[in-house]
């Protein structure tokens, strides 16, 4: 279902280019809050059902696709090892029926020729735990290393208009858009993968979304 495109995706950009509230204190930023929210996108893009803090994203892949669920799981799992503490999974396209199409078993989200956002954000035990995310790990099919793989140009570091732990890439090809990034900022680390919006657009998501994170 819906993992195969989201794995789908992250290998697409690499192939192109060669919440749940933590525990402890509620105080401060969530993997929820610091979400995609729907003032950050042009008017015209809605939230999709599929979109929920992780638990809620796991049982809705559940209910559709039990090998989904079961790969999702664990690399849910896998995050937490690392020092994931709660993680949000948000959604956007420009029709319902979009969202309703990635929602199926036989979606490929990398090969959408419609407006797409896929964002999640994975909010770590501490900073170090995230920053270890970023530089070294792998989450849900990202990560720096991944993007730079493909040889593709990429923005690194401050530059991107993000953080010092950042990556964006961008990239055209045929009839589709591609603007992806990871970064890490505090104890959250972010992908934000944009489907046919313009780069301008991407940023200023993203820019949006990092500026939640306090």
């Amino acid at each position: 279902m819906l993992q195969r495109s989201i794995a789908g995706l992250a290998v697409m950009i690499v192939v192109v280019a060669c919440g749940a509230t933590p525990s402890g204190s509620t105080s401060g930023p969530t993997a929820s809050s610091v979400s995609v929210q729907p003032g950050d996108l042009p008017s015209g893009m809605q939230k999709c059902d599929l979109s929920g803090d992780i638990e809620s994203f796991l049982n809705k892949s559940k209910t559709k696709d039990p090998n989904t669920y079961t790969s999702t799981n664990s690399e849910w799992n896998a995050a937490k090892q690392q020092g994931a503490t709660a993680a949000y999974a948000a959604f956007y396209s420009d029709s319902t029926a979009h969202c309703t199409s990635i929602e199926s078993n036989s979606s490929d989200i990398s090969a959408a020729t419609y407006k797409l956002v896929v964002n999640f954000a994975i909010q770590f035990k501490d900073e170090a735990s995230a920053s270890k995310g970023y530089t070294s790990e792998s989450i849900f099919g990202f990560s720096a290393s991944s993007l730079k793989s493909g040889g593709a140009p990429v923005v690194e570091g401050t530059q991107t208009g993000l953080t010092a732990n950042s990556i964006v890439l961008s990239i055209s090809v045929a009839n589709q858009a591609f603007y992806v990034a990871v970064w890490q900022n505090k104890a959250f680390m972010v992908i934000l993968a944009i489907l046919n919006l313009d780069a301008a657009t991407g940023k200023k998501v993203a820019v949006a979304e990092n500026s939640r994170i306090k």
